[in-house]
């Protein structure tokens, strides 16, 4: 298929899917159908969002205990003449009253006189103005106050909140009024009565007094940014400011709000953080309107249109997207868009005080999603339903497997297993298609199908084969029935290949999942055979061979063909590799289908080393393939040239030789030529000389031992692992050092927490390693210390620290610790005498058994050296028990 042909209907879906998600997003924001859920998010941003309470907005609260003292509402307009000239010493900025004055009080009408009076006397009290509907598309009407509370108060405002469809007050007008938008929301009015110069918004021009005054107009609609929960302002109960019960100054120059909180008085809102069941009271949300005008927090919601082009930009994004990103990450894609449009409606909010409702914008991006997964399946599965046509055309016309005749696979298992004969029977016709060896007796009947039957010295299957049914019998010349392993083997003769390969690629109508495996195998075998053959297995400098199952080469390299032909261009496909593999002479007596038995039936890795028709030596390594750990479907075999190391090993196995005998030797000769020469009572200048050519000789037979020891460890023939116990190893060490310690005054002491600790090593060499250590503590320890051999467990591995208190080493020089001929440096303290080999032993030591080294030390407060192993516990369950033994 063109890529541009694939391109068209591509982009025509992309344009499809653009238009429906846009269009989605306009219609959800235009309808509000989503109004709901923009206000969940909304109630949750604004409970992030709390702010403290300014300090100059108090609230005068009639409470329950106020109600109490006082009697039931409402009251005398006198006591609140009386709250007034309480507070006229205060000098507060300004007072609002959130309580409506639309009725004398016929009972006390001289105390509405005294409640305008103190009004007028304070000058800066703000009394509210009641819009009301007395019915359902009825005239509006303004509840105002008293004429004489009008005349004597600094400002009039509406205390109209705007309740949502779902009962809660998240908004209002600053201005409303009947004809006209001009009342200013109470909490307005005080601003304007407070703080006069202070920028406060100015109604709309729209709404003026021509308008009809059968209409409610109002202007400049804004959110509550409540600062916080009910009760967040300072609260003051009226009972307490009535008595002059507070603080004198408390109310200078504040903002204060008088109102009702007491339950059942009816003045109370639920708010967004009001949380469950609690309300907030009206002289609340006045003062949290006052607190927000103050700060220029003016929340207003975003235009319908700029909602709708928003919404629909960030719809889109996902088409935008999606193309580039791959599949994986298409959903990390629409996380992260839907993460983006919370914060940019959460960041409008708290930064720019605008209100963008996010769910149109949410819902398309979440609906992107599936329909772009499912229009990529659809496209994936048209896809490959074209790839597989056109790979069941090419197939007639490729190989697709490389197979191997029966004979030759029962001949390559009998190569590797007790069978000496072997029959295939054609279950239609009983006719042979494969035999070989001892001739096999009739079969039994109802033979089961790839299960093996044993009769006698003859194990029969039935094979289910693409050319029909088939017998197969094996003659075991062992007396004893196959094992577990060989029986596991065996079951590989069940996929035992037809005669004629029928090879064809079955199509899945309905399951992606077996397309793109059926799609798979066929690319991997028609267009990348050869590149992986080419450009893989020819650059590799060790030859590499790939043997199936039943024995054939499957894939090599020329280094191969080199190694085993003695010709790179040799051709090894599809020969039987038990001949190939007859060109290499193993060393030391072995047989090629030893190692073939081992990795196959065993499924180990096998080494083993040869040489060449030419002599060149060869390290042959053999691994099992398998799809799984149970079965065996092949194996790799490695051939690597170490003609070199192998010089290189001759030659160290001389420096060997000659540093055991010839150097050793004469050093040891001369020893004995110096006893001699002091039982002979020299003088005393040649007695001096004696103990100095003695010294000399010590030095360089420990020099020469030490350089032995290292050899020897670095050496893989001197390498053996057994079962060892490590607490007796250390105890060995412990007692070899133990002479040496006593005549430097020195005491040694053993800390184990166990009494066994068995592991695989070389005994002789970590007891080595040990002693080095130990005596290097005992070296560098003063008299009368202690050093101490410390054998712990710690998450599978197994810690020998050996603990002095001497000397320390400095910080410098412990990355150097362990290099050759290494010896630590110290100002003015002269070292013991050494080589510098004994730390490097311990490190190659440790490195062999797969652990490693640890140093910690304290110039001036000694050091820690610790020998760290591998260690399974279980090794140590497998140790016999022999305490009852002991204590019988």
């Amino acid at each position: 298929m063109n890529a541009n042909h694939r391109a068209r209907p591509a982009l025509r879906e992309r344009v499809v899917l653009a238009a429906l998600l846009g269009g989605c997003a306009i219609l959800l924001v235009q309808q509000d159908w989503l109004w709901r859920w923009d206000r969940v998010f909304y109630d949750a941003l604004l409970g992030y969002w709390q702010r403290p309470a300014p300090d100059d907005v108090i609230i005068i609260a009639i409470d329950e205990a106020s109600l109490s003292e006082f009697g039931r509402w409402p009251w005398s307009r006198r006591m609140h003449a009386q709250l007034l000239r309480s507070l006229q010493d205060e000098r507060p900025k300004a007072i609002a009253f959130d309580i409506i004055f639309a009725e004398p009080n016929l009972q006390d009408p001289e105390g509405d006189t005294w409640f305008a009076d103190a009004i007028r006397a304070n000058g800066k009290v703000v009394l509210p103005v009641l819009m009301e509907q007395p019915r359902t598309r009825g005239q509006p009407i303004e509840t105002m106050p008293l004429p004489e509370l009008i005349e004597a108060a600094a400002a009039l405002g509406h205390v109209h909140v705007e309740l949502d469809p779902d009962g809660i007050a998240r908004g209002l007008y600053l201005y409303e009024g009947v004809g006209g938008p001009y009342w200013p929301h109470l909490s307005l009015a005080l601003l304007q009565v407070g703080e006069p110069s202070h920028e406060l918004p100015k109604a709309d021009p729209s709404g003026d007094h021509r308008g009809s005054p059968m209409i409610w107009f109002r202007s400049d609609s804004i959110l509550i940014p409540f600062a916080g929960p009910p009760e967040h302002f300072p609260h003051v109960s009226y009972r307490q400011v009535l008595s002059g019960n507070f603080v004198p100054g408390a109310f200078d120059g504040k903002y204060i709000v008088v109102g009702t909180t007491a339950a059942g008085l009816g003045d109370a809102l639920p708010t967004p953080v009001s949380g469950f069941s609690r309300s907030m009271s009206g002289a609340e949300i006045n003062a949290n309107v006052l607190a927000a005008l103050r700060a220029g927090l003016r929340v207003r919601p975003v235009g319908t249109h700029w909602r709708a082009l928003l919404s629909m930009i960030l719809a889109l994004l996902p088409v935008a997207l999606f193309p580039i990103g791959a599949p994986r990450t298409n959903l990390l894609i629409t996380l992260l868009l839907l993460t983006l449009t919370l914060a940019m409606s959460a960041i409008l909010l708290a930064v720019f005080h605008r209100w963008m409702p996010p769910t149109a914008a949410l819902l398309a991006i979440s609906v992107s999603y599936p329909i772009w997964s499912w229009r990529r399946l659809e496209l994936a599965m048209r896809y490959l339903s074209q790839e597989l046509d056109r790979l069941q055309e090419q197939q007639s016309q490729l190989e697709a497997a490389r197979m191997v005749t029966p004979d030759a696979a029962l001949r390559f298992f009998a190569s590797l297993l007790p069978v000496d004969g072997w029959i295939l029977l054609d279950v239609r016709n009983g006719k042979a298609l494969a035999k070989g060896g001892i001739t096999l007796p009739r079969p039994p009947a109802n033979v089961p199908r790839e299960k093996w039957l044993h009769q006698g010295s003859s194990l029969w299957t039935r094979l289910a084969r693409t050319d029909g049914d088939a017998l197969l019998g094996l003659h075991w010349s062992h007396d004893d029935a196959p094992d577990g392993a060989q029986e596991q083997f065996l079951s590989r003769l069940f996929d035992l290949p037809a005669t004629s390969a029928k090879s064809r690629i079955e199509r899945a109508e309905t399951d992606l999942g077996a397309r793109i495996a059926q799609v798979q195998h066929a690319t991997r075998q028609l267009r990348e055979l050869r590149r992986f053959v080419e450009d893989s297995l020819s650059n590799m400098t060790d030859g590499v061979v790939v043997v199936g199952t039943f024995g054939q080469v499957l894939l090599s390299n020329p280094h191969a063909a080199w190694y085993l032909m003695g010709n790179q261009d040799a051709k090894l496909s599809d020969s039987p590799v038990d001949t190939l593999l007859h060109n290499v002479v193993l060393d030391e007596g072995g047989r090629w289908p030893d190692l073939l038995r081992e990795s196959m039936l065993a499924r180990a890795r096998v080494q083993a080393g040869g040489r060449q028709r030419d002599g060149r030596d060869l390290l042959i390594q053999l691994a099992p393939l398998g799809v799984n750990a149970e079965s065996t479907s092949g194996l790799v075999i490695n051939i690597s040239d170490i003609s070199v190391l192998r010089a290189s090993e001759r030659k160290r196995n001389e420096v060997l030789n000659f540093l055991s005998h010839d150097l050793r030797a004469p050093l040891v000769s001369t020893n004995a030529l110096i006893d001699l020469a002091r039982d002979a009572r020299p003088l005393p200048e040649i007695r001096e000389l004696l103990d100095r050519m003695e010294s000399y000789t010590a030095r360089a037979l420990g020099l020469a031992e030490q350089f032995l020891q290292l050899a020897r460890a670095e050496s893989a023939d001197a390498f053996a692992l057994r079962d060892v116990d490590l607490v007796g190893i250390a105890q060995n060490a412990l007692e070899q050092v133990w002479g040496h310690a006593s005549r430097e005054g020195i005491r040694l002491e053993q800390h184990a927490a166990f009494d066994e600790a068995w592991i695989k090593g070389d005994a002789g060499l970590l007891e080595r390693a040990l002693v080095n250590l130990l005596d290097n503590a005992v070296k560098y320890s003063g008299t009368g210390a202690t050093v101490e051999l410390v054998l712990s467990r710690d998450n599978g591995e197994l810690r020998c620290c050996v603990t002095d208190h001497g000397i320390g080493i400095p910080a410098s020089e412990i990355p150097h610790l362990f290099k050759r001929f290494h010896r630590v440096q110290r100002a003015g303290i002269r070292a013991p005498r050494g080589a510098g080999l004994g730390l490097a032993f311990v490190n190659v030591v440790a490195n062999r058994h797969g652990g490693h080294t640890e140093v910690e030390s304290c110039e001036g407060h000694g050091s820690r050296f610790c020998l760290i192993l591998p260690y399974d516990p279980s090794e140590d369950q497998e140790e016999p028990d022999y305490s009852e033994l002991a204590q019988s």
